[in-house]
């Protein structure tokens, strides 16, 4: 019994200082959750990839909301990439591109024999080999920017990534940019809980790294990498399952700054059930705890090897965020001790009063921070409806969490495995009004 109090206290301890960290994120968030920066003339070229498998379904409405990006035409040309497609993908892309008229939007056919080269990440690798070769990508564009099949953008994205990154001394520019991420659709339990979850961490979190100059996180969508960085780690070779952390660790290992910006969005489609959504979170814990097992190590051997404090900073940041699924899964197991000594009638008292306090405080301030997000930012709809989604958007969190500690565990048994990918289905093609910007 006592060396099961000696590992409560252990994770106790692990888990109160992984909580604290991230409650003076939230607070650092909330007062400097505004970006400010002026709006240039357009200038950076962008290289958007758009890679689509089997999204016959969604595809054509996501060419038409690209058609709205108001950016200088001459200056981008987007490719979707129809990858081992075996429905209308392609055709549907084609039809649209032919309806909007526009010349720097185009289709690429990727067929691929080998199962181990399938995937978003090996699309991506292909898409940029093929233009090198053919035309050349290196040289002709300065961001390359990777947007889902599903998803809508803000029409001005491109301006706010341009005006943001030629915002910072030429020599402190960052590697990539990540624009806010939100959801397309918000109707049922488990996609509510993916909304208020993205906005929490959206306007608080992310804005809080923005501003102390720390790592904030890549989301799989909607971010831009310069062409000069990738060019500098021999291209896209990533080949987890989780191609957005492997790159954001990369350039976090090459003490290469990743920026957030808070006034751009991309909308992406999340799962409505809780199967589709238990598949998805696997697949991001199996990459996770991969990348978790080969970059720690390397970044802690780092943190002796570093020049300037705020790149330690950014090193131990990276080493939190990589380890977060472990903090996870140690607060489940220290409740489960703290229940067990419940049951049993054993209260030593595990932690002490000032603790306890703590901990209801903390609990507090997360709360807090569901009708914060939407007050802050939220449109005009969310801003109304703050008390009356306060208890289902709790709820959604809570089954959200559950999802994930499940998806963790079974991602950390099959965390060897990354290569077997599987999609997340996608049909929704029209954004509801309630998140409609011009409102805010």
């Amino acid at each position: 019994m006592y060396y099961l109090y000696v590992v409560y206290k252990i994770l106790f301890w692990i888990t109160e200082i992984n909580v604290i960290y991230y409650t003076f994120l939230f607070i650092v968030g909330l007062f400097f959750h505004k970006q400010k920066y002026p709006v240039l003339p357009d200038e950076k070229r962008f290289c958007i990839f758009v890679p689509c498998h089997n999204e016959g379904d969604v595809i054509f409405a996501t060419v038409e909301n690209f058609a709205e990006i108001n950016y200088d035409k001459s200056l981008f040309d987007v490719f979707f990439i129809a990858d081992n497609c075996t429905d209308d993908t392609a055709e549907q892309i084609e039809k649209a591109i032919e309806k909007i008229g526009l010349k720097n939007f185009n289709l690429l056919i990727r067929r691929e024999t080998d199962p181990l080269k399938k995937g978003k990440p090996h699309a991506l690798k292909w898409g940029i080999e093929t233009l090198e070769k053919d035309s050349g990508f290196y040289d002709k564009y300065d961001e390359f920017m990777i947007l889902d099949a599903d998803n809508f953008v803000d029409a001005d994205i491109l301006k706010h990534i341009n005006s943001q990154y030629l915002s910072y001394k030429e020599n402190k520019r960052p590697a990539m940019i990540q624009v806010y991420l939100d959801c397309k659709n918000t109707k049922g339990i488990v996609a509510r809980g993916y909304s208020v979850s993205y906005r929490v961490t959206g306007t608080f979190w992310q804005a809080a790294k923005q501003k102390l100059g720390l790592v904030p996180a890549v989301g799989g969508t909607g971010f831009a990498i310069t062409t000069k960085f990738l060019r500098s780690i021999g291209g896209f070779n990533c080949n987890t399952l989780t191609e957005d952390l492997e790159i954001q660790t990369k350039a976090t290992l090459k003490n290469q700054r990743i920026a957030y910006n808070s006034n751009a969005r991309i909308y992406d489609e999340k799962p409505t059930g809780i199967k589709q959504s238990f598949v998805q979170r696997t697949r991001w814990s199996q990459g996770h705890w991969y990348l978790a097992f080969k970059f720690v190590p390397i970044l802690f051997v780092q943190l002796f090897n570093l020049k300037t404090v705020k790149a330690t900073f950014r090193k131990l940041d990276m080493i939190t965020y990589l380890l977060s699924k472990f903090f996870i899964l140690s607060a489940v197991i220290m409740l489960g001790i703290g229940a067990y000594f419940f049951v049993v009638g054993i209260s030593p008292l595990l932690v002490s009063k000032p603790f306890v306090i703590l901990g209801y405080v903390l609990t507090g301030l997360n709360l807090a921070s569901i009708p914060l997000a939407s007050i802050i930012g939220g449109t005009k709809t969310e801003k109304k409806r703050i008390f009356i989604d306060f208890l289902p958007s709790v709820i959604s969190i809570l089954l959200v969490s559950v999802i994930d500690v499940f998806a963790l565990t079974v991602g950390l048994i099959k965390c060897g495995n990354q290569k077997v990918w599987k999609k997340t289905a996608h049909c929704v093609t029209v954004m509801p009004k309630s998140k409609n910007r011009a409102e805010t």
